[in-house]
């Protein structure tokens, strides 16, 4: 009994039913993969973490989350064990059972294999973002004036092979284009200079 309803379940997986949706989602899986990679290519991202609409610093510091930052259950992910189960069914459908469970098997492994690319390539976005200790010791240019005391100006700073606009005081005025040399961490956004 128990053999011919692995029989009967085998035959239904072999059928033009579900061959029909191996293909559709062959098909449409990998249509949706694609136009989302190329809206992620040509999309752009937006500066997390560096320079607010104000020209400051909002948060430079990132704290490394490890794998919080992996989400399995992403919609790429998802896309990819679609399309994947979807091309296995196809080439392996008239197996049945088997070839069902080959598909799964195959899709739930692309599926992992794209969520572990995607957390890969978040950890190396992450890992290019400049700390606000990396700024004390290094040398720039006021760029708007600093008035001295407790009004603050703005400064450009090279650093980490960029050049960045941030906020910034001193104890005395600096006119626009004074050399100076960064001294001091205030706050995550603002930085004390010093007249070189």
């Amino acid at each position: 009994m128990i053999q011919d309803l692995f029989n009967a379940i085998s035959t239904f997986f072999a059928g033009g039913t579900v061959m029909s949706l191996y293909w559709g989602l062959a098909v449409g899986g990998s249509l949706f993969f694609i136009l989302n990679l190329i809206f992620a290519s040509f999309g752009g991202v937006e500066n997390p973490g560096e320079i607010a609409e104000d020209g400051t610093f909002d948060s430079l510091d990132h704290v490394d989350t490890g794998f919080e930052d992996f989400h399995f259950l992403s919609l790429r992910a998802i896309l990819a064990f679609v399309s994947v189960f979807g091309w296995c069914g196809v080439l392996w459908g008239k197996h049945g059972f088997w070839g069902f469970l080959a598909a799964f098997v195959f899709g739930f492994i692309a599926m992992s294999l794209t969520a572990l690319a995607i957390w890969g390539m978040m950890r190396l976005q992450h890992s290019g973002n400049v700390k606000t200790n990396d700024f004390v010791g290094k040398t720039g240019t006021v760029y708007m004036q600093i008035p001295g005391g407790n009004g603050h100006g703005k400064i450009t700073v090279t650093v980490g092979g960029a050049t960045r606009e941030v906020a910034a005081v001193a104890d005395e005025p600096l006119a626009t284009g004074t050399p100076i040399k960064v001294t001091e961490v205030i706050d995550q956004s603002l930085f004390r200079v010093e007249k070189i």
